[in-house]
C-alpha cells in the first residue's frame, strides 16, 4: 500500500485506532500446556476454565446428568436436581411444558455425583446394550 494511502500517514491519531480494533480482534491464544492432563484456558470473555483430565489408561466413571436448568412460564430461570434414573422424564415435561411436574423436583444446589449414582448408570447401561438399545463397543 501506498504510504500516501495509509490512514497514520497523515492522522497519527488514526493509528491509535487501527491498533485497538486490531487488538479488539486478536486471536485467542492458548495457555501454553506444561501438564497434558491438567489443561487452563481462557475463554472469549476472560473467564479462564481448567479442564483435568485422568492419565492415560484411566477409565471414566459416567452418570446421566444430574442438573437441568429452564425458564418457566413466568420466565424465572430455575436449576432442578435430576435424581438418576429422572432425566428423560424431566426432559418430558419440559418439552411438553409441565410446569407443575417440574416444580416437584428438589432446587439443584450442587449436589454432586456419588458411588451409587455411577452403578446406576452402569447397570441401565448395560440392559440397554442388552436390549440393543445402544451399541456395543
Amino acid at each position: 500500500m501506498d504510504p500516501k494511502q495509509q490512514p497514520e500517514a497523515n492522522h497519527p491519531e488514526a493509528k491509535a485506532e487501527v491498533e485497538a480494533d486490531e487488538a479488539e480482534t486478536e486471536p485467542l491464544r492458548p495457555t501454553p500446556i506444561t501438564d497434558p492432563n491438567n489443561v487452563i484456558y481462557t475463554d472469549e470473555n476472560g473467564v479462564q476454565h481448567k479442564v483435568y483430565l485422568p492419565p492415560p489408561g484411566t477409565r471414566l466413571r459416567t452418570a446421566a446428568p444430574n442438573e437441568m436448568t429452564y425458564t418457566d412460564d413466568k420466565g424465572i430461570r430455575r436449576s432442578i436436581y435430576l435424581p438418576q434414573g429422572t432425566m428423560h422424564a424431566a426432559c418430558d415435561h419440559l418439552e411438553n411444558e409441565r410446569w407443575d411436574e417440574l416444580a416437584k423436583f428438589e432446587p439443584y444446589t450442587d449436589q454432586g455425583y456419588t458411588d451409587e449414582d455411577f452403578k446406576k448408570w452402569e447397570e441401565t447401561h448395560k440392559k440397554d446394550e442388552e436390549e440393543g438399545q445402544v451399541e456395543r463397543k
